[in-house]
Protein backbone atom coordinates (compact mmCIF):
# COMPACT_ATOMS: atom_id res chain seq x y z
CA UNK A 1 0.00 0.00 0.00
CA UNK A 2 1.43 3.36 -0.96
CA UNK A 3 2.26 5.83 1.77
CA UNK A 4 0.73 9.33 1.65
CA UNK A 5 2.31 11.83 -0.67
CA UNK A 6 4.78 14.33 0.69
CA UNK A 7 5.84 17.65 -0.75
CA UNK A 8 9.25 17.34 -2.39
CA UNK A 9 11.49 20.11 -3.69
CA UNK A 10 13.74 19.05 -6.52
CA UNK A 11 17.13 20.53 -7.26
CA UNK A 12 15.63 22.04 -10.39
CA UNK A 13 13.40 24.22 -8.22
CA UNK A 14 9.98 22.61 -8.71
CA UNK A 15 7.74 21.47 -5.88
CA UNK A 16 5.64 18.38 -6.30
CA UNK A 17 3.76 15.85 -4.22
CA UNK A 18 5.45 12.49 -4.42
CA UNK A 19 4.76 9.33 -2.41
CA UNK A 20 7.62 8.86 0.02
CA UNK A 21 8.38 5.34 -1.15
CA UNK A 22 8.53 6.54 -4.75
CA UNK A 23 10.80 9.46 -4.02
CA UNK A 24 13.93 7.47 -4.53
CA UNK A 25 12.77 6.37 -7.98
CA UNK A 26 12.02 9.83 -9.31
CA UNK A 27 15.28 11.28 -8.09
CA UNK A 28 13.94 13.93 -5.68
CA UNK A 29 15.55 15.00 -2.47
CA UNK A 30 14.73 12.72 0.41
CA UNK A 31 13.03 14.06 3.56
CA UNK A 32 15.95 12.88 5.65
CA UNK A 33 18.63 14.33 3.35
CA UNK A 34 20.84 16.57 5.44
CA UNK A 35 22.69 19.57 4.09
CA UNK A 36 26.16 20.19 5.34
CA UNK A 37 27.89 23.49 5.87
CA UNK A 38 31.40 22.44 4.96
CA UNK A 39 30.67 21.97 1.28
CA UNK A 40 32.15 24.58 -1.01
CA UNK A 41 29.15 24.27 -3.29
CA UNK A 42 25.69 25.56 -2.41
CA UNK A 43 22.47 24.32 -3.93
CA UNK A 44 21.48 27.92 -4.55
CA UNK A 45 24.12 27.98 -7.27
CA UNK A 46 21.91 25.75 -9.36
CA UNK A 47 19.72 27.51 -11.83
CA UNK A 48 15.99 27.19 -11.20
CA UNK A 49 13.27 26.46 -13.65
CA UNK A 50 10.55 24.02 -14.53
CA UNK A 51 11.46 20.52 -15.51
CA UNK A 52 11.60 19.94 -19.26
CA UNK A 53 8.94 17.77 -20.82
CA UNK A 54 9.73 14.61 -22.72
CA UNK A 55 9.45 14.84 -26.47
CA UNK A 56 8.62 12.06 -28.91
CA UNK A 57 10.72 13.63 -31.65
CA UNK A 58 14.40 13.10 -32.14
CA UNK A 59 17.22 13.61 -34.56
CA UNK A 60 18.54 10.08 -34.56
CA UNK A 61 17.64 7.40 -37.02
CA UNK A 62 14.51 5.30 -36.60
CA UNK A 63 16.59 2.44 -35.31
CA UNK A 64 18.12 4.44 -32.49
CA UNK A 65 14.83 6.25 -31.85
CA UNK A 66 13.16 2.89 -31.22
CA UNK A 67 15.51 2.13 -28.36
CA UNK A 68 15.34 5.67 -27.00
CA UNK A 69 11.53 5.64 -26.89
CA UNK A 70 11.63 2.27 -25.20
CA UNK A 71 13.79 3.71 -22.45
CA UNK A 72 11.76 6.87 -21.82
CA UNK A 73 8.24 5.53 -22.25
CA UNK A 74 8.36 2.13 -20.59
CA UNK A 75 10.41 3.06 -17.56
CA UNK A 76 10.27 5.77 -14.94
CA UNK A 77 12.27 8.92 -15.55
CA UNK A 78 14.64 8.08 -12.74
CA UNK A 79 17.94 9.18 -11.31
CA UNK A 80 19.70 11.74 -13.49
CA UNK A 81 16.85 11.83 -16.03
CA UNK A 82 14.77 13.75 -13.47
CA UNK A 83 17.09 16.70 -13.95
CA UNK A 84 18.13 16.15 -17.57
CA UNK A 85 17.50 18.78 -20.17
CA UNK A 86 15.21 18.10 -23.10
CA UNK A 87 18.23 17.61 -25.37
CA UNK A 88 19.69 15.05 -22.95
CA UNK A 89 16.44 13.11 -22.83
CA UNK A 90 16.25 13.06 -26.61
CA UNK A 91 19.89 12.03 -26.94
CA UNK A 92 21.34 10.77 -23.62
CA UNK A 93 24.71 10.18 -25.27
CA UNK A 94 25.20 13.87 -26.02
CA UNK A 95 27.87 14.34 -23.40
CA UNK A 96 31.12 16.32 -23.21
CA UNK A 97 33.86 14.97 -25.45
CA UNK A 98 36.15 14.72 -22.44
CA UNK A 99 33.84 12.14 -20.83
CA UNK A 100 34.17 9.83 -23.83
CA UNK A 101 37.93 10.33 -24.04
CA UNK A 102 38.26 9.36 -20.37
CA UNK A 103 35.93 6.35 -20.75
CA UNK A 104 37.51 4.98 -23.93
CA UNK A 105 41.07 5.43 -22.73
CA UNK A 106 40.35 3.85 -19.34
CA UNK A 107 38.68 0.93 -21.09
CA UNK A 108 41.91 0.28 -22.98
CA UNK A 109 43.02 -1.54 -19.83
CA UNK A 110 40.36 -4.12 -20.57
CA UNK A 111 41.73 -4.43 -24.11
CA UNK A 112 44.95 -5.74 -22.53
CA UNK A 113 42.95 -8.37 -20.64
CA UNK A 114 41.21 -9.48 -23.85
CA UNK A 115 44.44 -9.87 -25.79
CA UNK A 116 46.00 -11.97 -23.03
CA UNK A 117 42.95 -14.26 -23.10
CA UNK A 118 43.09 -15.01 -26.83
CA UNK A 119 46.81 -14.92 -27.59
CA UNK A 120 47.42 -18.11 -25.63
CA UNK A 121 44.87 -19.95 -27.77
CA UNK A 122 47.08 -19.87 -30.85
CA UNK A 123 50.41 -19.94 -29.01
CA UNK A 124 49.64 -23.15 -27.09
CA UNK A 125 49.49 -25.17 -30.31
CA UNK A 126 53.22 -24.50 -30.67
CA UNK A 127 54.63 -24.27 -27.15
CA UNK A 128 52.83 -27.47 -26.13
CA UNK A 129 54.91 -29.30 -28.73
CA UNK A 130 58.14 -27.42 -27.97
CA UNK A 131 57.98 -28.08 -24.21
CA UNK A 132 56.24 -31.48 -24.45
CA UNK A 133 53.31 -30.59 -22.18
CA UNK A 134 50.64 -33.11 -21.18
CA UNK A 135 46.99 -32.17 -20.57
CA UNK A 136 47.61 -31.13 -16.95
CA UNK A 137 50.50 -28.81 -17.83
CA UNK A 138 48.57 -27.57 -20.83
CA UNK A 139 45.62 -26.55 -18.66
CA UNK A 140 47.93 -25.08 -16.01
CA UNK A 141 49.78 -22.95 -18.57
CA UNK A 142 46.62 -21.65 -20.24
CA UNK A 143 45.17 -20.76 -16.84
CA UNK A 144 48.43 -19.40 -15.39
CA UNK A 145 47.19 -15.84 -15.85
CA UNK A 146 44.11 -16.72 -13.81
CA UNK A 147 46.22 -17.85 -10.86
CA UNK A 148 48.09 -14.56 -11.08
CA UNK A 149 44.80 -12.68 -11.34
CA UNK A 150 43.71 -14.07 -7.97
CA UNK A 151 46.69 -12.34 -6.39
CA UNK A 152 46.13 -9.27 -8.54
CA UNK A 153 42.61 -8.81 -7.19
CA UNK A 154 43.95 -8.82 -3.63
CA UNK A 155 46.71 -6.39 -4.55
CA UNK A 156 44.16 -4.09 -6.18
CA UNK A 157 42.51 -3.38 -2.80
CA UNK A 158 45.67 -1.76 -1.47
CA UNK A 159 46.44 -0.05 -4.78
CA UNK A 160 42.93 1.41 -5.17
CA UNK A 161 42.86 2.80 -1.65
CA UNK A 162 46.36 4.30 -1.78
CA UNK A 163 46.96 5.22 -5.43
CA UNK A 164 43.39 5.58 -6.66
CA UNK A 165 41.73 4.08 -9.72
CA UNK A 166 44.04 5.88 -12.15
CA UNK A 167 47.23 4.92 -10.31
CA UNK A 168 46.17 1.28 -10.12
CA UNK A 169 45.56 1.14 -13.87
CA UNK A 170 48.99 2.68 -14.46
CA UNK A 171 50.83 0.15 -12.29
CA UNK A 172 48.86 -2.75 -13.78
CA UNK A 173 49.81 -1.60 -17.29
CA UNK A 174 53.49 -1.52 -16.39
CA UNK A 175 53.27 -5.00 -14.82
CA UNK A 176 51.62 -6.24 -18.01
CA UNK A 177 54.51 -4.89 -20.10
CA UNK A 178 57.04 -6.76 -17.99
CA UNK A 179 55.01 -9.97 -17.97
CA UNK A 180 54.48 -9.99 -21.73
CA UNK A 181 58.21 -9.50 -22.32
CA UNK A 182 58.98 -12.33 -19.87
CA UNK A 183 56.57 -14.69 -21.69
CA UNK A 184 58.10 -13.90 -25.07
CA UNK A 185 61.65 -14.65 -23.90
CA UNK A 186 60.88 -17.69 -21.72
CA UNK A 187 63.48 -20.47 -22.37
CA UNK A 188 61.59 -23.20 -20.50
CA UNK A 189 58.14 -24.13 -19.29
CA UNK A 190 58.67 -22.90 -15.67
CA UNK A 191 59.78 -19.50 -16.96
CA UNK A 192 56.82 -19.37 -19.34
CA UNK A 193 54.45 -20.16 -16.49
CA UNK A 194 56.04 -17.43 -14.33
CA UNK A 195 55.52 -14.93 -17.15
CA UNK A 196 51.88 -15.99 -17.40
CA UNK A 197 51.57 -15.50 -13.63
CA UNK A 198 52.99 -11.96 -13.84
CA UNK A 199 50.60 -11.02 -16.65
CA UNK A 200 47.75 -12.44 -14.56
CA UNK A 201 48.53 -10.06 -11.71
CA UNK A 202 47.97 -7.16 -14.10
CA UNK A 203 44.76 -8.73 -15.39
CA UNK A 204 43.35 -9.02 -11.87
CA UNK A 205 44.14 -5.41 -11.03
CA UNK A 206 42.67 -4.14 -14.29
CA UNK A 207 39.50 -6.23 -13.96
CA UNK A 208 38.89 -4.86 -10.47
CA UNK A 209 39.59 -1.25 -11.34
CA UNK A 210 38.48 -0.45 -14.90
CA UNK A 211 34.72 -1.16 -14.38
CA UNK A 212 34.75 0.91 -11.17
CA UNK A 213 36.60 3.75 -12.92
CA UNK A 214 33.97 3.80 -15.67
CA UNK A 215 31.02 3.56 -13.27
CA UNK A 216 32.32 6.37 -11.05
CA UNK A 217 32.86 8.86 -13.87
CA UNK A 218 29.65 8.50 -15.91
CA UNK A 219 26.07 9.84 -15.38
CA UNK A 220 23.57 7.30 -14.09
CA UNK A 221 21.36 7.22 -17.18
CA UNK A 222 24.19 6.07 -19.47
CA UNK A 223 26.25 4.28 -16.83
CA UNK A 224 25.28 0.84 -18.08
CA UNK A 225 26.36 1.63 -21.64
CA UNK A 226 29.68 3.27 -20.77
CA UNK A 227 30.57 0.70 -18.12
CA UNK A 228 29.95 -1.90 -20.82
CA UNK A 229 32.99 -0.45 -22.57
CA UNK A 230 34.92 -2.79 -20.29
CA UNK A 231 33.46 -5.88 -21.93
CA UNK A 232 33.57 -4.28 -25.38
CA UNK A 233 37.28 -3.64 -24.93
CA UNK A 234 37.81 -7.21 -23.70
CA UNK A 235 35.93 -8.54 -26.73
CA UNK A 236 37.86 -6.31 -29.13
CA UNK A 237 41.13 -7.33 -27.49
CA UNK A 238 40.19 -10.98 -27.90
CA UNK A 239 39.55 -10.47 -31.61
CA UNK A 240 42.81 -8.58 -32.12
CA UNK A 241 44.59 -11.36 -30.23
CA UNK A 242 43.20 -13.96 -32.64
CA UNK A 243 44.18 -11.72 -35.54
CA UNK A 244 47.75 -11.53 -34.23
CA UNK A 245 47.75 -15.33 -33.87
CA UNK A 246 46.60 -15.68 -37.49
CA UNK A 247 49.35 -13.35 -38.70
CA UNK A 248 52.25 -14.95 -36.83
CA UNK A 249 51.14 -18.56 -37.23
CA UNK A 250 53.05 -18.50 -40.54
CA UNK A 251 56.33 -17.47 -38.90
CA UNK A 252 58.66 -20.50 -39.06
CA UNK A 253 60.39 -22.04 -36.05
CA UNK A 254 59.62 -21.11 -32.47
CA UNK A 255 59.51 -17.37 -33.05
CA UNK A 256 55.82 -17.07 -33.93
CA UNK A 257 54.31 -18.04 -30.59
CA UNK A 258 56.76 -15.81 -28.73
CA UNK A 259 55.71 -12.79 -30.80
CA UNK A 260 52.08 -13.74 -30.17
CA UNK A 261 52.46 -13.67 -26.38
CA UNK A 262 54.73 -10.62 -26.39
CA UNK A 263 52.44 -8.47 -28.56
CA UNK A 264 50.18 -7.57 -25.61
CA UNK A 265 52.87 -5.18 -24.36
CA UNK A 266 51.93 -2.72 -27.12
CA UNK A 267 48.49 -1.70 -25.74
CA UNK A 268 49.92 -1.91 -22.21
CA UNK A 269 52.56 0.70 -23.06
CA UNK A 270 49.94 2.96 -24.66
CA UNK A 271 47.64 2.61 -21.64
CA UNK A 272 50.43 3.25 -19.14
CA UNK A 273 51.57 6.39 -20.94
CA UNK A 274 48.06 7.75 -21.51
CA UNK A 275 46.39 7.07 -18.17
CA UNK A 276 48.56 9.65 -16.40
CA UNK A 277 46.80 12.39 -18.38
CA UNK A 278 43.30 11.29 -17.26
CA UNK A 279 41.62 12.65 -14.11
CA UNK A 280 40.98 10.55 -11.03
CA UNK A 281 37.35 9.56 -10.38
CA UNK A 282 35.31 12.20 -8.48
CA UNK A 283 34.07 9.70 -5.90
CA UNK A 284 37.57 8.59 -4.94
CA UNK A 285 38.73 12.22 -4.74
CA UNK A 286 35.84 13.17 -2.45
CA UNK A 287 36.49 10.12 -0.31
CA UNK A 288 40.10 11.29 0.15
CA UNK A 289 39.10 14.92 0.85
CA UNK A 290 40.03 16.52 -2.50
CA UNK A 291 36.67 18.29 -2.88
CA UNK A 292 37.79 21.15 -5.11
CA UNK A 293 39.60 18.81 -7.49
CA UNK A 294 36.57 16.49 -7.58
CA UNK A 295 34.24 19.38 -8.44
CA UNK A 296 36.50 20.52 -11.26
CA UNK A 297 36.54 16.98 -12.64
CA UNK A 298 32.74 16.77 -12.50
CA UNK A 299 32.40 20.14 -14.23
CA UNK A 300 34.55 18.82 -17.08
CA UNK A 301 32.68 15.49 -17.32
CA UNK A 302 29.07 16.72 -17.14
CA UNK A 303 27.15 18.56 -19.83
CA UNK A 304 25.65 21.15 -17.45
CA UNK A 305 26.84 22.94 -14.33
CA UNK A 306 23.59 21.97 -12.60
CA UNK A 307 24.27 18.29 -13.17
CA UNK A 308 27.86 18.57 -11.90
CA UNK A 309 26.81 20.43 -8.73
CA UNK A 310 24.04 17.96 -7.99
CA UNK A 311 26.35 14.97 -8.44
CA UNK A 312 28.93 16.63 -6.21
CA UNK A 313 26.37 17.22 -3.45
CA UNK A 314 24.99 13.70 -3.66
CA UNK A 315 28.39 12.01 -3.60
CA UNK A 316 29.71 14.31 -0.86
CA UNK A 317 26.79 13.60 1.44
CA UNK A 318 26.99 9.86 0.88
CA UNK A 319 30.75 9.80 1.47
CA UNK A 320 30.41 11.71 4.76
CA UNK A 321 27.67 9.44 6.05
CA UNK A 322 29.42 6.23 5.01
CA UNK A 323 32.72 7.43 6.49
CA UNK A 324 30.98 8.03 9.80
CA UNK A 325 29.18 4.69 9.64
CA UNK A 326 32.35 2.70 8.83
CA UNK A 327 34.82 4.41 11.17
CA UNK A 328 36.81 1.83 13.12
CA UNK A 329 35.11 -1.13 11.43
CA UNK A 330 36.42 -4.06 9.44
CA UNK A 331 35.18 -3.37 5.92
CA UNK A 332 35.15 -7.04 4.92
CA UNK A 333 32.95 -7.82 7.91
CA UNK A 334 30.74 -4.89 6.92
CA UNK A 335 30.22 -6.51 3.52
CA UNK A 336 28.86 -9.60 5.29
CA UNK A 337 27.31 -8.23 8.47
CA UNK A 338 24.97 -5.64 6.93
CA UNK A 339 22.10 -7.38 5.14
CA UNK A 340 21.90 -5.06 2.11
CA UNK A 341 25.67 -5.31 1.56
CA UNK A 342 25.55 -9.09 1.91
CA UNK A 343 22.74 -9.44 -0.62
CA UNK A 344 24.61 -7.25 -3.11
CA UNK A 345 27.80 -9.29 -2.62
CA UNK A 346 25.98 -12.60 -3.14
CA UNK A 347 24.40 -11.33 -6.36
CA UNK A 348 27.80 -10.12 -7.58
CA UNK A 349 29.46 -13.47 -6.86
CA UNK A 350 26.67 -15.50 -8.43
CA UNK A 351 26.75 -13.42 -11.60
CA UNK A 352 30.49 -14.05 -11.88
CA UNK A 353 29.88 -17.77 -11.28
CA UNK A 354 27.38 -18.10 -14.10
CA UNK A 355 29.47 -15.92 -16.39
CA UNK A 356 32.26 -18.50 -16.17
CA UNK A 357 30.23 -21.71 -15.91
CA UNK A 358 28.39 -21.05 -19.15
CA UNK A 359 31.58 -22.31 -20.83
CA UNK A 360 32.52 -19.13 -22.69
CA UNK A 361 36.17 -19.15 -21.67
CA UNK A 362 36.62 -22.79 -22.62
CA UNK A 363 35.79 -21.56 -26.12
CA UNK A 364 38.11 -18.55 -25.91
CA UNK A 365 41.11 -20.37 -24.44
CA UNK A 366 40.80 -23.59 -26.44
CA UNK A 367 39.11 -22.66 -29.72
CA UNK A 368 42.29 -23.39 -31.72
CA UNK A 369 42.82 -26.60 -29.79
CA UNK A 370 39.20 -27.59 -30.47
CA UNK A 371 39.50 -27.13 -34.22
CA UNK A 372 42.94 -28.73 -34.52
CA UNK A 373 42.78 -31.72 -32.14
CA UNK A 374 39.04 -32.40 -31.84
CA UNK A 375 37.78 -31.53 -35.32
CA UNK A 376 41.02 -32.48 -37.08
CA UNK A 377 41.76 -29.48 -39.31
CA UNK A 378 45.31 -28.15 -39.75
CA UNK A 379 47.00 -25.77 -37.36
CA UNK A 380 46.83 -22.83 -39.74
CA UNK A 381 43.16 -23.47 -40.58
CA UNK A 382 42.27 -23.71 -36.90
CA UNK A 383 44.01 -20.41 -36.07
CA UNK A 384 42.26 -18.63 -38.94
CA UNK A 385 38.90 -20.18 -38.03
CA UNK A 386 39.31 -18.93 -34.45
CA UNK A 387 38.95 -15.39 -35.78
CA UNK A 388 35.26 -16.17 -36.35
CA UNK A 389 34.83 -16.49 -32.58
CA UNK A 390 36.81 -13.34 -31.91
CA UNK A 391 34.97 -11.32 -34.56
CA UNK A 392 31.56 -12.46 -33.30
CA UNK A 393 32.52 -11.55 -29.74
CA UNK A 394 33.59 -8.03 -30.73
CA UNK A 395 30.64 -7.28 -33.04
CA UNK A 396 27.83 -8.71 -30.93
CA UNK A 397 28.92 -6.77 -27.86
CA UNK A 398 27.80 -3.59 -29.63
CA UNK A 399 24.01 -4.00 -29.04
CA UNK A 400 24.60 -3.66 -25.30
CA UNK A 401 24.94 0.12 -25.71
CA UNK A 402 21.32 0.46 -26.88
CA UNK A 403 19.78 -2.25 -24.72
CA UNK A 404 21.33 -2.32 -21.25
CA UNK A 405 19.90 1.06 -20.20
CA UNK A 406 16.72 0.61 -22.27
CA UNK A 407 15.52 -2.87 -21.33
CA UNK A 408 17.62 -3.39 -18.21
CA UNK A 409 20.35 -5.73 -17.07
CA UNK A 410 18.07 -8.57 -15.98
CA UNK A 411 16.03 -8.76 -19.19
CA UNK A 412 19.19 -9.07 -21.30
CA UNK A 413 20.33 -12.05 -19.23
CA UNK A 414 16.97 -13.82 -19.31
CA UNK A 415 16.58 -13.36 -23.06
CA UNK A 416 20.01 -14.71 -24.01
CA UNK A 417 20.50 -17.64 -21.63
CA UNK A 418 18.12 -20.02 -23.49
CA UNK A 419 20.03 -19.31 -26.72
CA UNK A 420 23.33 -20.19 -25.05
CA UNK A 421 21.87 -23.43 -23.68
CA UNK A 422 20.66 -24.55 -27.11
CA UNK A 423 24.01 -23.71 -28.75
CA UNK A 424 25.95 -25.65 -26.11
CA UNK A 425 23.79 -28.70 -26.81
CA UNK A 426 24.24 -28.25 -30.57
CA UNK A 427 28.02 -27.96 -30.14
CA UNK A 428 28.14 -31.16 -28.10
CA UNK A 429 26.02 -33.26 -30.43
CA UNK A 430 27.84 -31.98 -33.52
CA UNK A 431 30.75 -34.30 -32.68
CA UNK A 432 28.64 -37.30 -33.70
CA UNK A 433 28.90 -36.26 -37.37
CA UNK A 434 31.61 -36.38 -40.00
CA UNK A 435 34.61 -34.05 -39.87
CA UNK A 436 33.24 -31.32 -42.10
CA UNK A 437 29.74 -31.54 -40.62
CA UNK A 438 31.40 -31.35 -37.23
CA UNK A 439 33.51 -28.37 -38.30
CA UNK A 440 30.48 -26.51 -39.72
CA UNK A 441 28.22 -27.11 -36.72
CA UNK A 442 30.96 -26.21 -34.24
CA UNK A 443 31.55 -22.88 -35.98
CA UNK A 444 27.80 -22.16 -36.12
CA UNK A 445 27.23 -23.10 -32.49
CA UNK A 446 30.23 -21.08 -31.30
CA UNK A 447 29.25 -18.02 -33.36
CA UNK A 448 25.60 -18.01 -32.21
CA UNK A 449 26.60 -18.77 -28.61
CA UNK A 450 28.97 -15.81 -28.61
CA UNK A 451 26.31 -13.62 -30.27
CA UNK A 452 24.04 -14.34 -27.30
CA UNK A 453 26.78 -14.12 -24.67
CA UNK A 454 28.47 -10.90 -25.79
CA UNK A 455 25.70 -8.30 -25.17
CA UNK A 456 24.48 -9.90 -21.92
CA UNK A 457 26.42 -12.43 -19.86
CA UNK A 458 29.68 -10.79 -20.90
CA UNK A 459 29.17 -7.14 -19.85
CA UNK A 460 26.24 -7.36 -17.41
CA UNK A 461 28.10 -9.02 -14.50
CA UNK A 462 30.82 -6.37 -14.68
CA UNK A 463 28.30 -3.52 -14.97
CA UNK A 464 26.24 -4.78 -12.04
CA UNK A 465 29.20 -5.50 -9.75
CA UNK A 466 30.64 -2.05 -10.50
CA UNK A 467 27.43 -0.29 -9.45
CA UNK A 468 25.77 -2.23 -6.61
CA UNK A 469 28.38 -1.89 -3.84
CA UNK A 470 28.46 1.11 -1.45
CA UNK A 471 31.40 3.45 -1.97
CA UNK A 472 33.09 2.79 1.37
CA UNK A 473 33.41 -0.96 0.66
CA UNK A 474 33.38 -0.82 -3.14
CA UNK A 475 37.06 -1.72 -3.57
CA UNK A 476 36.76 -4.61 -1.11
CA UNK A 477 33.55 -6.04 -2.59
CA UNK A 478 34.76 -5.55 -6.15
CA UNK A 479 37.97 -7.41 -5.32
CA UNK A 480 35.97 -10.26 -3.77
CA UNK A 481 33.69 -10.65 -6.79
CA UNK A 482 36.61 -10.33 -9.23
CA UNK A 483 38.60 -12.85 -7.19
CA UNK A 484 35.67 -15.25 -7.49
CA UNK A 485 35.45 -14.56 -11.22
CA UNK A 486 39.07 -15.56 -11.79
CA UNK A 487 38.80 -18.50 -9.40
CA UNK A 488 35.81 -19.86 -11.36
CA UNK A 489 37.63 -19.02 -14.58
CA UNK A 490 40.65 -21.02 -13.42
CA UNK A 491 38.51 -24.03 -12.53
CA UNK A 492 36.81 -23.94 -15.94
CA UNK A 493 40.00 -23.41 -17.95
CA UNK A 494 42.21 -25.85 -16.05
CA UNK A 495 39.66 -28.66 -16.04
CA UNK A 496 38.60 -28.45 -19.72
CA UNK A 497 41.26 -30.75 -21.23
CA UNK A 498 40.57 -33.41 -18.59
CA UNK A 499 36.80 -32.98 -18.98
CA UNK A 500 37.11 -33.67 -22.70
CA UNK A 501 39.22 -36.76 -22.01
CA UNK A 502 36.92 -38.22 -19.34
CA UNK A 503 33.44 -36.95 -20.33
CA UNK A 504 33.87 -36.57 -24.12
CA UNK A 505 32.73 -33.40 -25.86
CA UNK A 506 29.05 -34.32 -25.45
CA UNK A 507 29.30 -34.64 -21.68
CA UNK A 508 31.45 -31.52 -21.26
CA UNK A 509 29.17 -29.29 -23.33
CA UNK A 510 26.13 -30.82 -21.64
CA UNK A 511 27.55 -29.98 -18.22
CA UNK A 512 27.87 -26.30 -19.11
CA UNK A 513 24.38 -26.31 -20.64
CA UNK A 514 23.04 -27.56 -17.29
CA UNK A 515 24.97 -24.89 -15.37
CA UNK A 516 23.61 -22.21 -17.70
CA UNK A 517 20.07 -23.46 -17.05
CA UNK A 518 20.65 -23.19 -13.30
CA UNK A 519 21.96 -19.67 -13.87
CA UNK A 520 18.80 -18.75 -15.76
CA UNK A 521 16.65 -19.88 -12.83
CA UNK A 522 18.76 -17.96 -10.30
CA UNK A 523 18.73 -14.75 -12.34
CA UNK A 524 14.99 -14.95 -12.89
CA UNK A 525 14.19 -15.20 -9.19
CA UNK A 526 16.96 -13.43 -7.30
CA UNK A 527 18.62 -10.83 -9.53
CA UNK A 528 17.06 -7.38 -9.04
CA UNK A 529 16.95 -4.75 -11.75
CA UNK A 530 19.42 -1.91 -11.13
CA UNK A 531 18.94 0.39 -14.11
CA UNK A 532 17.91 3.97 -13.38
CA UNK A 533 19.43 4.21 -9.90
CA UNK A 534 22.37 6.44 -9.13
CA UNK A 535 25.29 4.80 -7.33
CA UNK A 536 24.25 6.58 -4.14
CA UNK A 537 20.69 5.23 -4.41
CA UNK A 538 21.71 1.63 -5.13
CA UNK A 539 21.46 0.46 -1.52
CA UNK A 540 17.66 0.73 -1.62
CA UNK A 541 17.53 -2.04 -4.25
CA UNK A 542 18.78 -4.57 -1.69
CA UNK A 543 16.80 -3.39 1.34
CA UNK A 544 14.21 -6.16 0.93
CA UNK A 545 15.17 -9.82 1.33
CA UNK A 546 16.09 -12.04 -1.61
CA UNK A 547 12.92 -14.04 -1.08
CA UNK A 548 10.80 -10.89 -1.33
CA UNK A 549 12.48 -10.19 -4.66
CA UNK A 550 11.92 -13.78 -5.80
CA UNK A 551 8.28 -13.64 -4.73
CA UNK A 552 7.77 -10.44 -6.71
CA UNK A 553 9.30 -11.94 -9.87
CA UNK A 554 7.14 -15.05 -9.51
CA UNK A 555 3.97 -12.96 -9.20
CA UNK A 556 4.96 -10.97 -12.27
CA UNK A 557 5.50 -14.22 -14.21
CA UNK A 558 2.10 -15.58 -13.18
CA UNK A 559 0.36 -12.36 -14.17
CA UNK A 560 2.13 -12.21 -17.54
CA UNK A 561 1.25 -15.83 -18.26
CA UNK A 562 -2.41 -15.10 -17.53
CA UNK A 563 -2.26 -12.16 -19.93
CA UNK A 564 -0.63 -14.35 -22.56
CA UNK A 565 -3.48 -16.88 -22.42
CA UNK A 566 -6.20 -14.21 -22.24
CA UNK A 567 -7.21 -14.92 -18.66
CA UNK A 568 -8.55 -12.33 -16.26
CA UNK A 569 -5.84 -10.29 -14.55
CA UNK A 570 -6.34 -8.21 -11.36
CA UNK A 571 -6.12 -4.47 -11.92
CA UNK A 572 -4.25 -3.76 -8.70
CA UNK A 573 -0.49 -3.36 -9.26
CA UNK A 574 1.93 -5.79 -7.71
CA UNK A 575 3.87 -4.26 -4.84
CA UNK A 576 7.51 -4.04 -5.91
CA UNK A 577 10.33 -4.69 -3.43
CA UNK A 578 12.37 -2.08 -5.30
CA UNK A 579 9.99 0.68 -4.09
CA UNK A 580 11.24 0.59 -0.51
CA UNK A 581 11.57 3.86 1.43
CA UNK A 582 14.94 5.52 1.52
CA UNK A 583 16.67 3.93 4.55
CA UNK A 584 16.70 6.20 7.57
CA UNK A 585 20.27 5.25 8.41
CA UNK A 586 21.64 6.20 4.96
Amino acid sequence: MESPGEEMTTLAGTTTAVPRHRAILVGTEQPNSSSYSDSSVQLSDVSHGSLPQRSASGRLSNFFRFFRKRRLHTSQVTGDFQFATEAQRENPFRQPRRLYIVAVFAALGAFIVGMDISLVSGAQIFYNTQFGLNTNYQGLTASGTLIGALFGTILSIFANNVFGRRGTIFFASMISVGGALWEALAPSWPMLFLGRFIVGNAMGMLSCTVPVFLAETTPAYIRGALTSLYQQSVATGIFIGYLVDAIFVYVPGNIGWRVMLGSSMVPAIVEGCGIIFLPETPRWLIKKGYDEYALNVLLSLRSTREQALRDFEMVKETVLEEREASEGKNLYLEAIRIASNRRALIVGIMLQLFQQFCGMNTIMYYVDYTFHHMVGVSRKTSVVASMVAGFANAVFTLPVYWTIDSYGRRILMLFTFPIMISMLLLGGFSFFGSQWLNFTLVIVSIAVFIAAYSPANGPVPWVVTAEIYPLYIRSECMSISTFCNYMFNFVVSFSWPDMLASMTAQGAYGFYALMTLIGFVYIFFFMPETKGYTLEQMKVVFEKSSFDIARYHWKCLCRNMRKLFGLEVPQTPISSPYDTPWPEEL
